[in-house]
């Protein structure tokens, strides 16, 4: 810490509209690392190296020691004081719980001594008055006997998305990585540079200074402006978080958990495949979402019908009864987060760590998706994701920062439309994002998941270990939800292991 205390400069900056628009919720997530090998202690991701590399990438991050501010424009920055810094909370301490237990308890982080702050899935002070929001938290849990250990990471998403948070973790890695070589070899390596930057100038260079000629599909994004929208944004960072929290602390979700070989995955997709468009190649991405619209959708309208048939009297259960649909009407929604790291055009976008992703709204007609998953009724939802990512260029890109930036609470109403619609699924593709990368010495992460999250209608399609293959598909949903995509045979006979806590 000492080398970053006497590295450190004074600087602002000033955050763009993609930062603004992840700025309301953090970004949770836990590396599980099994120690097979009975190496001692000190040897297993020994905990010095690990926080000596933490601050030495500080030194390259200084944004994660600065303070979240708002303008007199009611815009975002950062404030590093080299006089006043806003240290991450890094902690490391030593669980009586054996590494094995946490199989049994579904590696719910719950089970685990870490900080209701960091856990809560937005930013939020530690105390109500005279606190400020702590960008970043780092807790490094070791379980009994050197069985394992677990490092949780929950940082600002107006800082990261989630392509910069996993090369954030793995420039940790990387360079606890070179700290634990012997230190008195000849050959030592030298000290790895790095390729990263967050500097803002690159989204903004991307950007056109001129107004942007808005299409349809970016005013849609836009809902009326209303007092909730307008009053939050006067609010300072410290009470949105606050506000956030107790409407979260209201809500309740089940986090389940379902693994996927990749040869029933590609099998499918091949068969979907079949009935793509000439020159169309679907990703199996797009296959996992779109099977997804179709389990959670009618996940949800069994929900709400077993809702319905409680409410009425016993003679109307007939006509209400459990499972059974009401008439299709309207679309169902899947919100696509599409990175834009290695889409557009500027040389500098691959190495940029902050916020370069775009939600993206895949419109599904509820006849689709109530329908049963045929390889047919599969390639006409893939096709409608398939063309909603093909479409996220660099002026989409531009016109979306564009929206964000114009008015101080856009980021608000285009957030609106999707966080209040009933019928939605927000999704995220983290397969190829290097979670399982991470090595900080010891080996590559036996598991990776998210963190406790702020909403329900969330899906995160995950990769997994390389011993193990396949696909991971994070569920959380509202439990009645939940418990009905359980029950769905068709989405059931391609899993091979579920776990699920609440």
């Amino acid at each position: 810490m000492d080398s970053f205390l006497s590295t450190v400069s004074s600087r602002t900056i000033h955050l763009d509209g993609y930062d603004t628009m992840g700025s309301p919720i953090s970004i949770p997530l836990c590396y599980w690392y099994e120690n097979d090998s009975n190496v001692p202690r000190d040897e297993f991701m020994p905990a010095k190296a690990l926080e000596n590399a933490f601050y030495k990438t500080l030194e390259e991050f200084p944004i994660l020691a600065g303070y979240v501010k708002t303008d007199t424009d009611r815009k975002l920055y950062v404030e590093v004081n080299k006089d006043s810094l806003n240290m991450p909370v890094y902690t490391d301490t030593v669980c009586g719980l054996d590494y094995s237990d946490m199989h049994k308890f579904g590696f719910n982080i719950d089970r685990l001594p870490i900080s209701s702050s960091s856990k809560c899935g937005v930013p939020v002070s530690p105390g109500l008055f005279g606190k400020k929001i702590k960008t970043a938290y780092v807790h490094v849990v070791r379980f009994r006997d050197n069985g394992g250990v677990l490092v949780y990471a929950s940082i600002m998403h107006c800082l990261f998305d989630g392509y910069g948070f996993t090369r954030l973790m793995n420039r940790w890695a990387e360079i606890a990585r070179w700290m634990v070589q012997p230190q008195d070899a000849a050959n030592k390596a030298p000290f790895p540079a790095c390729e990263y930057i967050y500097d803002r100038a690159v989204p903004t260079s991307i950007r056109s200074s001129e107004t942007t000629s808005l299409d349809s599909s970016m005013v849609k994004t836009l809902q009326s402006s209303n007092i909730i929208s307008k009053c939050v944004t006067w609010l300072s960072p410290e009470l949105r978080g606050q506000l956030l929290k107790r409407v979260i602390d209201a809500t309740s979700y089940t986090c389940s958990f379902f693994h996927i070989p990749s040869k029933t995955m590609e099998s499918i997709r091949d068969s979907v495949q079949r009935h793509a468009p000439p020159g169309i190649r679907y990703s199996i991405n797009d296959v996992i979402i779109a099977y997804l619209a179709i389990v959670v959708a009618q996940a949800k309208e069994q929900a709400n019908n077993d809702r319905i048939s409680r409410r009425l009297a016993l003679p109307f259960r007939t006509v209400f009864g459990q499972g059974k649909k009401s008439k299709p009407t309207g679309e169902f929604k899947a919100n696509l987060s599409v990175s834009m790291h290695t889409r557009l055009s500027h040389p500098d976008a691959p190495k940029y760590l902050g916020n370069m992703s775009m939600g993206r709204d895949a419109m599904f007609p509820e006849t689709l998706v109530y329908a049963e998953p045929t390889d047919e009724a599969l390639s006409a939802l893939a096709l409608i994701i398939h063309e909603v990512v093909a479409s996220s260029d660099e002026n989409v890109y531009s016109q979306l920062g564009y929206l964000a930036e114009s008015k101080p609470d856009n980021y608000l109403r285009m957030g609106f439309g999707t966080w209040t619609c009933k019928k939605k699924l927000l999704t995220s593709n983290h397969s190829r994002l290097g979670h399982y990368e991470v090595d900080f010495g010891a080996g590559i992460p036996s598991l990776v998941r998210h963190g406790p999250q702020v909403s329900t209608d969330v899906a995160y399609v995950m990769a997994t270990n390389p011993k193990v293959g396949g696909y991971e598909i994070e569920l959380k949903l509202a439990p009645e939800v939940a418990a009905k995509v359980v029950q769905n045979a068709s989405w059931m006979k391609l899993v091979d292991k579920f776990e699920y806590y609440k």
